[in-house]
């Protein structure tokens, strides 16, 4: 059986990972590495996103949550998130509504699976009882993707990270230009012409597109 865990994890995690597989008598191989996105590959296709709660009520803050589900989303064909620990007790200046609106989003709207654990050990013993089960105690399967799951949801991940433009505009801008790549050529006219722009938003966007490396 084998894990790849992104290589920031917690070395912590990683130890009590080797551990447990050591102890319930099942060869597990726990590979390091640097994952573009998702924090550990434990079957084809299937990643698992940890979030500690500080971390999660973090990401809602400070705007990587809605990037990291859609890129998780655009690149594996199941993503599952492990939140581990209470992230209602946590000092942060966010109502508890948002944090459970943000739960539901994952679970309704991502389609992802949302898990709750106590402590690193929980969360160990889940990630190795899932991978288990998905591997079956075979070796060779491919963990890494080879490929975006769903082209669609890729398409609105890269439009979306254009100054400005959240999910709902760029599946607009889609719409509008058939393509990621007519969103880029489109002029600044084009785009201030969509209803919910304006040209404010069109001159930032071919102004990040111009702008020189």
């Amino acid at each position: 059986m084998r894990i790849i865990a992104d290589c920031h994890e917690p070395a912590e995690l990683i130890r009590i990972l080797r551990t447990a597989g050591s102890v319930n008598g099942s060869a597990v191989e726990i590979e390091a590495d640097s994952l573009d996105v998702g924090d550990f590959l434990i079957g084809p296709g299937i990643a698992v996103e940890r979030k500690a709660g500080g971390d999660f009520v973090a990401s809602l803050l400070d705007g990587r949550f809605a990037e990291q589900t859609a890129k998780l989303r655009a690149t594996y064909e199941k993503v599952i998130w492990i939140i581990e620990g209470d992230p209602y007790d946590v000092h942060m200046a966010l109502e508890p509504a948002v944090i459970t609106g943000a739960i539901s989003h994952l679970a309704v709207v991502e389609g992802a699976t949302v898990l709750r654990t106590r402590t690193l050990q929980e969360t160990a013993a889940l990630l190795l009882s899932m991978a288990k089960r998905l591997q079956d105690g075979r070796r060779d399967l491919p963990l890494r993707p080879s490929k975006p799951a769903d082209p669609r949801v890729l398409a609105e991940y890269i439009v979306a990270g254009l100054p400005g433009i959240g999910r709902s505009k760029a599946r607009l801008l889609l719409e509008r230009f058939g393509s990621v790549r007519g969103v880029l050529m489109a002029d600044a006219g084009e785009i201030a012409a969509i209803r919910g722009f304006g040209r404010k938003t069109a001159h930032t966007i071919q102004a990040a597109l111009d702008a020189k490396y």
